[in-house]
């Protein structure tokens, strides 16, 4: 299992009215987060029924990848310093990727 990819899903509620700038800092954390070796993917979506609403999809290689994710100055400085006082509440789990062979 410990080599066994790692599937993120996250809620973000922002402050009302504060979705734009949770989405402005969401696209500079994005792009930083793309670019960490351990990341395959890393996807957001803001709600079209309620603009403060935001779903992110990340995918590491492994368990340990979400952890070195959350130690980088990136995540630190846009992550915790931008986004989260922006938020009313955040909901973040994760669930393991078995390999191929496991899923047919």
């Amino acid at each position: 299992m410990e080599n066994t990819q790692l599937l993120v899903v996250a809620h973000y509620f922002a402050q009302p009215t504060m979705g734009d700038k949770v989405n402005d800092a969401l696209r500079m954390l994005a792009e930083a987060t793309r670019n960490e070796s351990e990341n395959i993917t890393y996807e957001f979506f803001r709600s079209t029924e309620d603009s403060d609403r935001f779903v992110i999809i990340e995918t590491y290689r492994c368990a340990q990848g979400l952890e070195l994710h959350r130690q980088t100055e990136h995540f630190q400085r846009i992550g915790v310093g931008i986004i989260t006082p922006l938020l009313v509440r955040k909901e973040v789990k994760s669930f393991p990727i078995p390999p191929d062979e496991s899923r047919r």
